[in-house]
This record gives structure tokens, sequence and C-alpha cells, in this order.
């Protein structure tokens, strides 16, 4: 059975972390196998959106238990365990540089580094019920690498109540924090993440990848800096045919034909 399965339809790829006895915690293999999945989804030119769940019966899902601290870790000796850690961050940083938009559809609760995953995602959707936090700090183990997701996404006392207090939040907690986009009852969570994902999957996917590039490196950039940077990319993508083409429709009224360049 393999631990990671892989769906198409309409221009959205799907994967589904499969280990659902272990609450789809993160094995060294299931961190690489995600990983080499999301490189091969982004190079696709048929996959316009990605949506990352978990698998499990409905009423028992989770999304991603985090680490499988169960599972042991790869690698003889301190130093090649110390570098057998780094797979997830690797993974962590495929994600940030892909230029296909990911969506989470969190059907279950996400913690530790399933919280990350999350995190991780462009847009996320939400059962009501699901948590999501960082309880590790309980186990003696502090959050340390999807703090820096952390970081970024939630305001800093939230941020810090989470990782201090090994806190969880669910439902409209989540939503407020900016940690989700929409929450709604677990039945409905695939499905409303694949209908987000259908509505980006209908857009330039060149224009969705140069935006999000765009974001990405503006980030960290001083004020002034920014506007410059990103003035440079609205000529780019003034220059790309979608671009014609999406003002060509607009006028005629009539949908876009994208040719993503």
């Amino acid at each position: 059975m393999s631990i990671l399965l892989v769906d198409d339809s309409d221009g959205v790829r799907t994967l589904t972390l499969n280990r659902p006895e272990r609450k789809n915690a993160l094995s060294p293999e299931l961190v690489q196998t995600l990983e080499a999945a999301l490189k091969a989804a982004d190079a696709d030119s048929d996959v316009r959106c990605i949506v990352l769940t978990g698998a499990g019966d409905s009423d028992k899902a989770a999304f991603c238990a985090g680490g499988d601290l169960a599972g042991g870790m790869t690698g003889d000796g301190f130093f090649e365990q110390h570098l057998a850690r780094g797979a997830f961050a690797e993974l962590l940083l495929t994600m940030h540089r892909l230029r296909t938009p990911t969506i989470a559809a969190v059907n279950g609760h996400a913690l530790g580094g399933g919280f990350g995953l999350v995190l991780a995602c462009d847009l996320a959707v939400a059962a009501d019920d699901a948590r999501l936090g960082t309880p590790e700090v309980k186990r003696g183990l502090f959050p340390m690498m999807i703090s820096a997701l952390i970081d970024e996404v939630l305001p800093r006392k939230a941020a810090m109540e989470l990782m201090l207090m090994g806190g969880e939040v669910a439902g409209a907690r989540a939503s407020d924090l900016g940690i989700v986009n929409r929450v709604v009852a677990r039945a409905a969570v695939v499905d409303e993440a694949s209908t987000m994902a259908r509505n980006v999957a209908a857009m330039s996917p060149a224009v969705l990848a140069l935006g999000k590039r765009a974001i990405t490196l503006q980030r960290d950039m001083p004020f002034e800096q920014k506007l410059m940077f990103l003035r440079d990319q609205l000529t780019l993508n003034l220059q790309l045919e979608d671009a014609a083409e999406g003002v060509s429709a607009f006028i005629e009224k009539r949908a876009p034909n994208w040719k993503g360049r």
C-alpha cells in the first residue's frame, strides 16, 4: 500500500498522506515521498493546483499528527541523524519554492509537523472540529523548524502562546489567526478545498507562478525596495501572452484561453 495517494482531476492534483493507522505521521519515507511528489506535480504542466490532505475514516481522520516519534530516525550516529532531520526542512523549502498553488484540506488534527504543512500551503480549509497546533513542547521538544512558518503567519503573541504552552486552536479561532481561509464541517473539507482548487486552476498558471515568486521574494525587503521590485515584476507580467489574452477576453466578454506563457 502506497504511503502517498495521487489523484488528478480537472487540473488539480490531490496528494493524500496515507498512513491512517499512524494518523498520517511523518515518517522519513513519507517526508521524502511527499517532497518528490510535490516536485513532480510542479513540473507537470497539466497540474495547475495541488491539494494536500490526509487519509482515514471521516469521523476519525487526522490530517497529519506530526513527526512519527515511534518511527525512529534514519542514519547511524549523531551527525547522520542530524542530517536526516534536515529532510523535513527540505520539504518545507520545496513547498516554499513551488510555482503551483497549494491548498491544505485539513480533514482532521494537524499537529507539530502537520501544522507546519498547513502553514506552508498557500491556502487552507479546515474541519470545524480539527485541532491545529504545537503540542510537542509538552513532550520536551520545541517546534524548531516550523517556528519559522509560525512566526511568519501568526501574530507574535498568538505564535508564542502556541509554542510556549503547547497550545492548539480550532474552528473560528484558526480562521481569525489567519491559519486557514475557511472552516467547514468535516465531511465537506475535501470538497471545499477541491472547489477552491478548481477556481485557482482556472487562472493563468504563468501569472500565478510569477505572482507567487514575486510575493515570496519581496517579503523581507524594505518597503521602497518592495515597490520597485514589484514594479519590475508588473512589467514582466505585462509581457506574458496570458496578460494580453486576459485583457482581450475581458473586452470581448468571453472566457480566456490561457497558454501558460
